[in-house]
């Protein structure tokens, strides 16, 4: 199985830190495939030859907070024909089970994510999961295959035959379905600096309403359950 997972708000502290991930229920391969092909074709419009999002977007591939809308809304239909499940956990950096540094805490819900995701999925041999390029957490995420483990065997009380856990970093345009998560942790971290907000004129929360029916679980570090596909908000 193959999970693409990034992190969301690090650096930012005005922004609530998230690390999601992305589990395909389709064909991984095809569905890279169709990002590919939707990259290839928006990146010809000449029309937008010279705007500096759009010259970003065909170096560098995919990126929610930085495309122009005549990317980011194709990329945002193809997300709706698409078969997915998402996994998040965020904090809003007060729960000191997390650490101090902001390294610290992403590591804490990496490896909280992917314990409970090789939990999930203990029935089967190999997970691989792609993560984007980012120096500043290159060490930690080196250590993740023990680090999850350990935790997940925590969580379950005994150690246990668990899939092997297998994490390769990428640049986007390597692994364009990376981009998935990208879009789905900007509209839950714009939906959650908005407070939460469940207004329909609200365009934050109509966001959020648009992506979470992908979401399987939304956790918040600091206040427990926010979402699931059996606690919808609407």
């Amino acid at each position: 199985m193959k999970l693409y997972m990034d992190e969301s708000g690090n650096g930012n502290a005005s922004q609530p830190l998230i690390v999601g991930a992305v589990e395909i229920d389709e064909d991984p391969e095809e569905i890279e495939q169709r990002i590919q092909e939707l990259y290839r074709r928006l990146s010809a419009r000449w029309s937008l030859d010279g705007l500096p999002s759009f010259e970003e977007f065909r170096k560098k591939g995919f990126h929610a907070s930085g495309d122009p809308v005549e990317v980011s809304g194709p990329f945002r239909e193809l997300m709706q024909d698409l078969a997915f499940r998402v996994y998040l956990v965020l904090t809003d950096r007060t729960d000191a089970r997390a650490g101090d540094t902001e390294v610290e805490k992403l590591g804490f819900m990496y490896e909280h994510l992917l314990g409970d995701l090789l939990i999930r999925h203990r029935e089967r041999s190999e997970l691989l999961c792609f993560i984007e390029q980012n120096d500043s957490i290159r060490q930690l995420v080196s250590n993740l295959p023990e680090s999850a483990v350990r935790r997940a065997h925590g969580k379950l009380g005994r150690a246990t035959a668990l899939p092997q856990l297998k994490i390769v970093m990428a640049a986007k345009t390597e692994a364009m379905s990376m981009a998935i998560i990208d879009y789905i942790m900007m509209f839950v971290s714009r939906w959650v600096r908005s407070g939460r907000i469940t207004d329909p004129t609200n365009r934050d929360y109509r966001a959020f309403r648009e992506v979470e029916p992908f979401i399987s679980v939304l956790y918040s570090l600091e206040h427990g359950l926010i979402s699931s596909r059996k606690l919808r908000l609407h």
